[in-house]
């Protein structure tokens, strides 16, 4: 079974953000080779050049694993598994338009193939296109009905297109046959908080740092929820250990950053905005955040400038709109 690996996180303004990963093997030193004139070539089968695919695949190298899925499928063109595979090595170099159309193949080739729906699915979804990762999700659920990834990532999507029934009750679903799941209680504590039930979101949350003590998203997650219920020093206590145990955690400075300010620490709360646009200069927030900081300390031109950063790198009207009456409040216009 090959899939995506997965971590869902949620991200304040930005939605959600999940990482694309393949397991990494420690690269070892090349053993000697004998002189190239004593090498008798040996050809692989179809299910040779695709094991060795995987084996490249797995050590992060996709050229490798791209060269000799392509022997798979020239040797065994109507074999479903290579195509999958190759859909993944696409995907995890960001190139979805070539992994969806290996998983369409796959399908077309194997249309009982769960883990292509599954795949395919993920895609879809990195792409926002909810619809359609949902209807593939279906395919896998239908094809095998306890298959919790696939329930799990379903109400993912449907907590992403606003359906937090939909959502919940697959989470529900998650937790019942696997009450030690902490990824489902952080996915059904987030789909909590976007509905306001922030005490449901705040037990689902408590939970899952019991689970995983040393997940940074588990306190990142219940920090936001503390902020939601404007517990400051909870919150900041949270995004402290988030960012102990994941220093480049961008979101909970950004976050931690808004409850100093909240707290009148403007500061501190200088202090983090800064370091979260010095890791990524390209937020939008992060400036009009930092903007909301200088003008509570009266430094007027610096707050307008970042005000004006924040509208460069956003295409959202109603952001766009916000700062905007931030500005008009300093006279900017």
């Amino acid at each position: 079974m090959n899939r995506i690996i997965h971590q869902y996180s949620q991200h304040v303004l930005i939605g959600l953000a999940f990482l694309l990963l393949l397991p990494a093997c420690e690269s070892t030193s090349p053993a000697p080779t004998a002189p190239a004139a004593t090498i008798t070539p040996l050809a692989m089968d179809a299910q040779g050049y695709n094991d060795k695919g995987l084996e490249c695949a797995s050590k992060g190298d996709y050229a490798c694993a791209l060269a000799n899925y392509q022997q798979a499928i020239q040797l065994k063109p109507e074999w479903a598994e290579p195509y999958d595979n190759r859909g993944l090595a696409y995907a995890a170099q960001g190139d979805y338009e070539r992994a969806l159309a290996d998983w369409d193949q796959a399908i077309k080739l194997q249309p009982d193939f769960a883990d292509a729906f599954l795949n395919r699915g993920l895609a879809y979804y990195k792409k926002n296109d909810y619809e359609r990762a949902i209807a593939d999700y279906d395919q896998a659920i239908r094809l095998h009905p306890n298959d919790y990834e696939a329930i799990y990532l379903r109400g993912r999507a449907y907590s992403d297109r606003g359906d937090y029934d939909q959502a919940i009750a697959d989470f529900d679903q998650v937790i019942r046959a696997l009450p030690d799941n902490a990824f489902a209680y952080i996915a059904r504590g987030i789909a909590y908080r976007r509905t306001g039930d922030l005490d449901r979101a705040l037990a689902d949350d408590d939970r899952a740092v019991q689970l995983r003590p040393n997940d940074p998203e588990a306190y990142y997650n219940r920090g936001n929820v503390y902020s939601d219920q404007h517990n400051w020093e909870r919150a900041i206590a949270d995004y402290d250990q988030a960012l102990k145990l994941n220093a480049k955690l961008v979101n909970a400075y950004i976050n931690r950053g808004i409850a100093y300010t909240n707290k009148g620490d403007l500061d501190r709360a200088l202090a983090d905005l800064d370091q979260a646009i010095q890791l990524q200069s390209d937020r939008a927030e992060a400036y009009y955040n930092r903007g909301i900081a200088y003008a509570l300390k009266k430094e007027n031109l610096k707050a307008i400038l970042d005000f004006q950063r924040s509208i460069e790198l956003s295409r959202d009207p109603e952001f766009i709109k916000k700062v905007d009456e931030q500005m008009n409040s300093l006279g900017a216009h």
